[in-house]
């Protein structure tokens, strides 16, 4: 018997201006955290023309993309359902900002996003990032691979708890 099955892929970017990566910052029902500037893929784009999509979306940002650096997954079962009930699979690209463009606030925000900034890579914690990879990312960085990350949920689930 088959039983019909949904991943959602999404991209996301890792604008890195030195040390510092560019973040969005959300209040929600989850308290207040940062995100990757990502989302969903639409039909008929590239997943590199995803991230860069959702980079301006979120950052009104124009950036290059370049190559993968991260790729998470998150089995809802496996995270005790923390993200709802959507498996996922999202790519996370390394990106330079274009020439002359700047990070800001844009026009129409997502619902809940409260601010766009620079945080230190080696510093994200407090709000907490989601998902937590920002040793992932450190490490794909300093050796040039891939690496691939299987979310555990506990960023999200320790927002939940505060």
């Amino acid at each position: 018997m088959t039983t019909n099955r949904s991943i959602r892929v999404g991209a996301a970017g890792i604008v890195l201006d030195g040390s510092n990566v560019l973040l969005v910052k959300f209040d929600d029902e989850n308290g207040v955290h940062y995100n990757f500037p990502g989302g969903g893929h639409d039909e008929g784009e590239t997943l590199r023309q995803t991230a860069a999509r959702e980079v301006k979306e979120e950052t009104d940002a124009d950036v290059e993309v370049g190559r993968l650096l991260v790729v998470a997954e998150s089995v809802p079962s496996e995270v005790d359902y923390v993200y709802g009930t959507t498996h996922f699979l999202k790519f996370f690209f390394e990106c330079k900002l274009k020439p002359g463009s700047a990070p800001r606030m844009p026009d129409k925000p997502d619902p809940n996003e409260i601010a766009v900034e620079w945080v230190p890579l080696n510093d994200i914690g407090d709000p907490p990032a989601i998902p937590a990879i920002s040793n992932e990312i450190i490490q794909a960085l300093q050796t040039g691979e891939t690496i691939y990350f299987e979310d555990d949920g506990v960023a999200a689930k320790e927002l939940n708890l505060k």
